[in-house]
């Protein structure tokens, strides 16, 4: 399996949808914020790399932006990796050749799942600015959750999870704490998707506001 096959699948398991139409059309769809355009020029452009199918990204509704295709090579692609037409939120895994695949494989399949369905934030933890950095996934799927978690762990990460009940169900948590786990994640996972990276410099950039009171950070 190639790199960009494991981050696509990702991408695929944190925000896609494979899907049937009333005329039995199988459809791939993937949708972000307007804000992602350029996250969504580059899935686009990976597509190309892969498939040699040039599917532009558009507007999906006032809010949401993203590629949706009824191409035959690309929902073939997803299906031949194990993922039938229909709603996978609170049953969707991670699949075993990404599981036993080698780091590479492992490392791409969570960059696109993180620049999905992953988010960065940074708490005050007790200063008056947002510095210190938690890598989170909040995830319908208790089996997705704790597949990542032993994944994450195999990377040499530490996470520690927890959930959550929400008027939808159950949120299962999964969080990287503290600026080891950022570097790391930084430098190995190497995020895609600009929001990410935008949140991140602006949460470095306040660590050095509070790095003068904090001797060991």
């Amino acid at each position: 399996m190639k790199d960009k096959e494991a981050e696509l699948i990702g991408m695929h398991t944190g925000d896609g949808t494979l899907y049937k139409t009333n005329k039995n059309y199988l459809v791939w769809e993937m949708r972000g914020s307007v804000n992602e355009q350029e996250y969504y020029r580059y899935v686009s452009s990976m597509i190309i790399e892969l498939f040699g199918i040039d599917i532009k990204p558009k507007y999906r509704g006032p809010a949401s932006y993203g590629i949706q295709t009824c191409n035959k090579i690309l929902t073939s692609f997803f299906v031949k990796h194990g993922f039938m037409p229909g709603s996978k939120v609170y049953t969707v895994s991670i699949p075993k050749y990404i599981i036993n695949g080698n780091l590479r494989i492992k490392k791409a399949f969570v960059r696109g799942l993180f620049d999905t369905d992953g988010c960065v934030r940074f708490d005050k933890n007790r200063t008056k600015f947002h510095y210190y950095p938690k890598i989170e996934f909040g995830l319908a799927s208790k089996n997705l959750r704790d597949d990542l978690l032993q994944l994450l762990i195999k990377l040499g990460f530490r996470p520690y999870i927890w959930q959550s009940v929400r008027k939808d169900g159950i949120e299962y948590k999964i969080c990287l704490a503290g600026f080891a786990n950022l570097e790391k994640w930084i430098q190995n996972i190497r995020p895609a998707n600009k929001k990410h990276l935008d949140r991140i410099e602006a949460g470095l950039l306040n660590k050095e506001m509070v790095k003068k009171n904090i001797p060991n950070l």
